[in-house]
């Protein structure tokens, strides 16, 4: 359960901070961008639906380092519904933590031209290694109404599956945990000491990239991005394309200012690995 010893504390926390925000809310309406209450285009992103008649549903399935998409009927907490100035002051948040950890918040609602609340869609990632997605949702309004929706308490929680995961060391070990199946995800941890080329510096910060270039079945070449801000690496998730019986990747380091070049391909074999 998501309450402890200190819960009624908590509790008047979050009010005061939704009457904070509602009021933001409210004096900012005329600023507010247009929203439809659409469903959400996920691409093949899994979704959680939460319904009207207060059950849900995961469509596709969890899998760390990737995103799942939270769908909420806003019937679903409707007590706390106060206006002010002819236009909705209340909201709701969804409240999320991965395997017990530090709890996320993100609106689930919006308000439109019209200042009346639309649902949005509301992405989490999760983390790799990440096994357990807990989360519940609380609504809030100016006069300081509270509600919540968590399952009477327990949360709702959602297994998260694990991706195969290919390691390349900077030893020049290659290994892979897992099964690469096609349909789900395959993550690549590289360690960047195996390009040491092209390491360029602008203004003291790093000028230089690498990428995971991959084929299916000898098809057309994508990329990803292995680094990120100074060149930290970043585990990168690959999608496996249905259907697909064979991946070829390998990596480039690209210097940004010059555009210097080099590779790490297995001498120009490329790694190969066969799909389930």
């Amino acid at each position: 359960m998501h309450r402890t010893t200190g819960i009624t504390s908590r509790r008047r926390t979050m009010a005061a901070i939704s009457r904070i925000l509602v009021l933001a809310m409210a004096a900012l309406a005329a600023m507010a961008a247009p929203a439809a209450a659409a469903t959400p285009t996920t691409d093949g992103t899994p979704v959680l639906h939460f319904a009207a008649d207060g059950t849900d549903r995961l469509d596709g399935s969890l899998e760390a380092n990737r995103s799942v998409v939270v769908d909420y009927d806003l019937a679903r907490l409707s007590r706390c519904r106060n206006q002010y100035a002819g236009g909705d002051a209340w909201s709701i948040g969804v409240y999320y933590r991965v395997d017990g950890g530090p709890i996320t918040t993100q609106a689930v609602t919006r308000l439109d031209e019209n200042r009346h609340n639309v649902k949005v869609p509301v992405s989490i990632d999760l983390p790799l290694g990440g096994q357990d997605l807990e989360l519940w949702f609380h609504a809030g309004d100016r006069t300081g109404c509270s509600e919540y929706d968590s399952r009477s308490g327990a949360n709702y929680h959602y297994a998260i599956g694990q991706p195969a995961v290919a390691t390349f060391g900077a030893d020049w070990s290659e290994s892979v945990t897992g099964t690469i199946r096609a349909g789900h995800g395959l993550t690549i941890r590289y360690d960047t000491a195996r390009l040491p080329q092209c390491r360029e510096t602008y203004h003291g910060v790093a000028a230089w990239h690498i990428d995971v270039l991959f084929r299916f079945d000898g098809g057309p070449v994508q990329s990803q991005a292995l680094t990120g801000a100074h060149g930290a690496p970043v585990p990168t998730t690959v999608d496996i394309a249905p259907g697909a019986r064979e991946l070829e990747l390998w990596f480039r380091v690209t210097g940004q200012r010059s555009g210097c070049t080099a590779y790490d391909s297995d001498f120009g074999a490329d790694y190969a690995y066969t799909i389930a």
